[in-house]
């Protein structure tokens, strides 16, 4: 599905009437110019150079056409090295003046690493730059070493340098200054700031970002050598504190990527995307820049401009995720985080310590990822300003745990584990084996069974899943023996990578190779027993546990978990590409379906005997089979873990969630309702 021809459009529209009007007021010249190369020709008092015209980046879709995230354009006043630094200085020094008054109007300039209180020609250094150890101290000490002046210069020795460089004490014929003492103090700022960001011929100077028309045309109708208008195009965030690990940030061109970036073509200030789908789908959404000759005269007015390469617009690309479901993820892990403090007691061996989680639910039929949310999580409209706060913040919001988090699966394990025990032989569907509330076939370790009184006696594998068993899980794993287990286990994607576009980890199959390699211990039989109930080395994230009932759910298929649904090149009806499930398989068994419908049904049977989930679940109009999952970690508190399938006897969608010291599998359940709900529509 694409937005309908109506968006198409208006998107249209947009951008040719930013054409329209940069090409007004540049009289005739193109939008989107950055100087890529300049070549001078002083034949009849032209000028001629070559300037790219930078591409529009594509826009990010939902599967449904919801947009994520726009393009919103915008002018900056840039002052051009070559031309403004060639100007004779009483008259760059009146441009500059100009343009800073023209700015004052709408406080759209201030210079950014300036050293000194006070006004010219009164100076002392700011306590910024006296304590050391701060970015304009550090401007300085660099600006210091290229102007020539030692590092222990004194404001008054900066001031003069400058005034003197600069001429700005300079007079008319008649011997009166041309500048007055508080315009003296403004183009000083100015010249030091150009500096301290080293304009140069490479690096031109922002004079003014996100400029009003007004202001546009009143400092172009004079045509100021050397001042160019910008358009640049700010990313908007359509649903600003959402997907914001999915859907990532753009940004500049750093330093030590500029090698990979200037074999792909990139114009050094080119802005690329650098997290989450921003960087994952750059070759989509980038386009291909465009080259325009300008000639001008030598009073810089513009005479001919000549498209030499017309710039391609970046196609918009469509995500799997459904934006409804993921503010639906998103918000039921604040509620549920909010639920357990709430039923703690104030005890952190309830979960009062509870502040993170994360959520993952896909289509187990081709591993489309329908949303993926962690939490805590941040907002994209403020990730800039607030960086600092957010990377200090002790609950980690930048961390997309979806992903990156890495949990002992615990009881979610035993699906997988009873799916092994079936496809080894090793058990029946209808196979008993005895629960005694302690497992005693070994005298030096014998683990008790915690869901013991609920099923005493001989269970199947249907009753072993819904009453979570101990003894049952710890007997199937002592039976089939690590290596059988994890030949399956494996298989489902467990220490496996999930084939997503923005990573994450791989997770860690406990196993006698892990054990030794990382502990430099020998594998024990009492391992075996803990590693087949989820715990031991077993680590996994919550999309891999989404990926595994995924497999287990559509009988034995594991495909590469996957957000690109298809790309559109800009103002297509038809897409140029679209993702091809089957193309990407990592792996395919058979698992029959017998065996699939009775762990389906001990999921299924597992919801109806556990009272928080039966109640979170009970709006739905479809059945749900799920596993609990409660996992012993170095804290006070248990992690919370979840996974469903809905229908449980058709699965269409599968969820995984975690809740970080949630104390009980059953709250996290809370997250999967919320998602649930939203996906059937169910109106509350």
């Amino acid at each position: 599905m694409h937005p309908p021809r109506k968006e198409h459009t208006l998107r249209y529209l947009s951008v040719v009437a930013v054409f329209c009007l940069i090409c007004v007021v540049y009289l005739g010249r193109l939008f989107y110019i950055q100087i890529a190369q300049r070549q001078n020709s002083y034949e009849s008092g032209t000028t001629t150079r070559l300037v790219t015209v930078c591409a529009v980046r594509g826009e990010i879709y939902d599967r449904n056409g919801n947009p994520l995230v726009k393009n919103r354009y915008t002018y900056d006043l840039i002052l051009s090295y070559a031309t403004f630094s060639a100007s004779p200085l009483n008259e760059a020094n009146k441009t500059a003046l100009f343009l800073l008054e023209e700015c004052a109007k709408e406080d759209k300039h201030s210079e950014q690493y300036f050293p000194f209180a006070g006004q010219y020609p009164y100076y002392s250094f700011t306590e910024e730059v006296s304590g050391g150890d701060s970015i304009p101290y550090y401007r300085l000490q660099r600006v210091l070493k290229e102007i020539g002046l030692e590092k222990d210069a004194t404001a008054a020795e900066i001031r003069d340098y400058y005034v003197t460089t600069y001429q700005l004490l300079a007079t008319d014929e008649n011997g009166a200054r041309l500048f007055s003492d508080d315009q003296v103090d403004l183009l000083l700022r100015l010249r030091y700031d150009m500096d301290a960001v080293q304009f140069s011929p490479s690096n031109d100077y922002v004079f003014a970002t996100d400029v009003s028309m007004e202001l546009m045309t009143r400092v172009k109708e004079p045509s100021p050598v050397g001042v160019e208008l910008k358009v640049q195009a700010e990313r908007i965030y359509c649903y600003p504190g959402y997907a914001s690990h999915v859907l990532g940030t753009v940004g500049p061109i750093y330093s030590e990527e500029w090698d990979y970036y200037n074999e792909q073509g990139y114009q050094m200030n080119a802005i690329v995307g650098k997290t989450g789908c921003e960087a994952a789908f750059e070759e989509y959404l980038r386009g291909s820049d465009g080259v325009l000759l300008i000639e001008e005269d030598a009073a810089g007015n513009v005479i001919r401009t000549t498209v030499k390469k017309a710039p391609v617009a970046g196609s918009d690309v469509y995500l799997t995720i459904d934006i409804h479901l993921q503010i639906a993820a998103e918000d039921g892990l604040k509620e549920n985080v909010d639920y357990v403090v709430d039923r703690s007691n104030g005890l952190e061996s309830r979960g009062s310590n509870c502040q993170a989680g994360a959520a993952v639910a896909l289509d187990p039929n081709t591993f489309e990822v329908l949303a993926i949310a962690s939490y805590p999580t941040y907002d994209l409209t403020t990730y800039r300003t607030l960086y600092d706060t957010l990377a200090s913040n002790p609950a980690q919001p930048l961390l997309n745990r979806a992903l990156n988090g890495s949990y002992a699966p615990g009881s979610t394990f035993k699906p997988g584990v009873a799916a092994a025990g079936l496809l080894s032989g090793v058990i029946q569907a209808n196979s008993y084996l005895e629960c005694t509330g302690v497992y005693k076939r070994y005298e030096s370790y014998q683990p008790k069974c915690a869901t013991y009184a609920s099923h005493a006696g001989l269970l199947t594998v249907k009753t072993a899943i819904a009453d979570s068993c101990n003894c049952f899980f710890y007997e199937l794993g002592y039976r089939m023996e690590i290596d059988t287990m994890n030949s399956y286990l494996k298989r489902f994607g467990f220490g496996q990578s999930t084939g997503f576009e923005l990573g994450g980890t791989a997770g860690i199959l406990a196993g006698p190779e892990y054990r030794q390699e990382i502990h430099g211990d020998l594998w024990t039989p009492g391992l075996t027993l803990s590693a087949a109930i989820g715990q031991s080395d077993n680590q996994a994230s919550p999309l891999q546990l989404a990926c595994y009932l995924g497999t287990l759910s559509n009988g034995g298929t594991r495909y590469s978990a996957h957000l690109l649904k298809s790309v559109y090149a800009f103002g297509a009806d038809t897409p140029t590409t679209s993702y091809d499930a089957s193309a990407n398989v990592l792996d395919s068994f058979v698992l029959p379906t017998e065996y699939r419908e009775v762990i389906l049904e001990g999921m299924r049977e597992m919801i109806l005997t556990h009272t928080n989930a039966n109640r979170f679940m009970s709006s739905l109009p479809v059945a749900v089979g799920g596993k609990t999952g409660t996992a012993q970690t170095s804290g006070a508190c248990d992690n919370a873990l979840f996974v469903c399938a809905a229908p449980y006897d058709a699965p269409e969608i599968v969820i995984s969630v975690v809740l970080e010291q949630g104390y009980s599998g059953e709250y996290a359940s809370l997250t999967a309702a919320r998602i649930l709900e939203s996906y059937y529509n169910v109106q509350k």
